[in-house]
């Protein structure tokens, strides 16, 4: 009899979770047994494929996966806990700690005993502690909070880009520093309001004193809440949300305004006003004025998004390597002006700058404030994306097409492909420099 890769096997009419225990489980509980048999209840006339059987058995596997860790001796606490939980849960029942037992009524205990009393439930010491209730909640410090939290965040690191990946990791931890700092190494369950509004104090104070704008303060804020509240609802550790409320008030302050058209054709496009920029740089700035893009969108254009021989040509931002902002940031935008010129000498991307927004960012910044291209603080490169917005709507251009060129949600249904490439290119060569 041979087990298919998702331990399953026909027997007797009936799909059979099949598997053999593993050498580092091996004489644990029945010492005899080489195999686990265990029947997923799906007969195999109902169930052709084994999709439905398939899905039992993956259950069925945690399970087992659960109760030999707990058979095993120096099981990590953490690990017994959630081990507990998935085995309460294969039960029907939600997990207690043993203080929230103790705090039940007797009927409910009576009803947990008696789902003991099947088969050798009772006797296996993993399966009692599950049922009853015999781990205690993990203690998670705060300088374990962000190696917890990257558990919950799997999906989104693996699309994320290696320069993504470092800046979301630093700023991350580096949140949790300042509040270790604040306020000591405690652990999450012992975090109080108190701890949370002083450490809203401390980003408030440094607004003040040093000129950090809110919304910076604010980030910091939040990435402390969003991991708590990550790592509470992966181990149900039934924390109170202390965090929540603390953000500083004015943190839109920072919102950045858009060029004018007269700024940009007057001073912007300037002759020699681009000049002492390398052209890679220079090329993005035409580039993000004439089709919206973030400039980290166009930094990491591929060759194989850069459309420029069909009928109208186009780039297609698509998260290919890294984490776009957000799902609604994939789209197809027509190159007109000079941004379809820019892309004619870049035709397989900008690879000074490919996964390196930062480092753009930095030149190009240097270069507008050394030659007074920016009016105001307020003003930066992503003003020229601002811009564009601005442009579209004096142009009468739909709100719609406005928040699909721009990679932004509307809040309503997404019916077929969107605007189409032609009708997108008329708006734009309207507003083209």
């Amino acid at each position: 009899m041979k087990a298919a890769p998702d331990y399953l096997v026909r027997r007797n009419g009936y799909w059979q979770y099949f598997r053999r225990v593993p050498k580092a489980y091996a004489g644990l509980g029945d010492k005899t047994s080489k195999f686990v048999i265990l029947s997923t209840r799906i007969k195999i006339a109902d169930d052709r494929t084994g999709a439905k059987a398939a899905r039992v058995a993956a259950r069925l596997n945690e399970q087992q996966e659960a109760h030999w860790r707990g058979l095993a001796a120096g099981t990590p606490a953490k690990q017994r806990y959630q081990d507990a939980v998935t085995l309460a849960r294969s039960h029907g029942l939600d997990y207690l700690t043993p203080d929230e037992a103790v705090r039940r009524e007797i009927s409910e205990l009576l009803a947990r005993i008696e789902v003991l009393k099947a088969g050798e439930r009772r006797t296996d010491v993993v399966t009692v502690d599950a049922v009853l209730g015999g781990v205690e909640k993990p203690r998670v410090k705060l300088s374990d909070l962000f190696g917890e939290y990257e558990q919950t965040q799997k999906t989104p690191m693996s699309k994320m880009s290696a320069d993504q990946l470092r800046k979301w990791t630093s700023a991350k931890k580096r949140a949790v520093e300042i509040l270790i700092e604040q306020r000591g190494d405690k652990v999450l369950q012992d975090l109080t309001r108190a701890d949370a509004v002083a450490y809203a104090d401390y980003w408030e104070g440094r607004t003040i004193a040093e000129g950090i704008s809110a919304s910076s303060a604010n980030k910091n804020i939040s990435h402390i809440g969003g991991m708590i509240r990550a790592v509470d609802k992966r181990l149900k550790l039934g924390l109170d949300n202390v965090f929540a409320g603390t953000r500083l008030d004015g943190g839109r302050d920072g919102k950045r305004s858009p060029f004018t058209v007269d700024h940009i054709r007057k001073t912007i496009l300037a002759p020699g006003a681009l000049d002492d920029l390398n052209e890679e740089a220079r090329d993005v700035v035409y580039v993000v004025m004439e089709t919206g893009c973030r400039p980290s969108e166009v930094v990491n254009l591929s060759k194989a998004r850069i459309m420029l021989d069909g009928e109208v040509p186009y780039i297609r931002i698509k998260g290919e390597g890294r984490l776009l902002k957000t799902e609604h940031s994939e789209r197809d935008i027509p190159l007109v002006g000079m941004a379809l010129e820019a892309m004619k000498r870049h035709r397989a991307g900008f690879p000074r700058y490919h996964d390196k927004g930062s480092t753009l960012s930095a030149t190009l910044m240097k270069h507008f404030k050394a030659r007074g291209l920016l009016p105001t603080e307020k003003h930066s490169i992503y003003s020229l994306r601002h811009s564009f917005k601005d442009r579209l709507k004096g142009a009468e251009c739909p709100e719609e097409m406005i928040d699909e060129l721009m990679g932004h949600a509307n809040g309503k249904p997404k019916y077929g492909d969107g605007y189409g490439l032609k009708l997108k290119q008329r708006y734009l060569t309207a507003i083209a420099f």
